[in-house]
């Protein structure tokens, strides 16, 4: 039992803080996703050039406010008509103490929204 206490602190004191940072990650690209929205609506030279701004926006964002120092953060966005997909890939490397062993674990986070035109009458 107590083996099993440590092992949980462990993991908690190593792994978790990766964890919490992919929530901030989440929650940045619900926000891209939503902001995809307005400019969904932009005439197409317009919109050309700001969809791939909010994609620079969300990569920067990602890096300052959810601690990822990946180089290779990726950050793509998808729209299929009236479906907007959001989704970053990137690592992280958690280093063991007093070892000189590495794990390296793997995050793909995405989110969806629904860009259609809404009708308010």
């Amino acid at each position: 039992m107590i083996l099993m206490g440590l092992a949980a602190g462990y993991w908690i004191w190593r792994f978790f803080p990766a964890y919490f940072d992919g929530w901030s990650v989440d929650h940045l690209l619900k926000e891209a996703a939503s902001a995809t929205y307005k400019l969904n609506r932009l005439h197409e030279p317009e919109r050309l050039e700001q969809l791939p701004a909010l994609v620079d926006k969300t990569r920067a964002d990602i890096i300052k406010q959810a601690n990822v120092t990946d180089p290779d953060l990726s950050v793509n966005l998808d729209v299929e008509g009236d479906n907007v997909a959001v989704s970053a890939d990137y690592h992280v490397v958690v280093t063991h103490p007093l070892t000189t062993r590495t794990t390296t674990l793997h995050f793909h986070k995405s989110e969806s929204a629904d860009i259609k035109k809404v009708n308010w009458e």
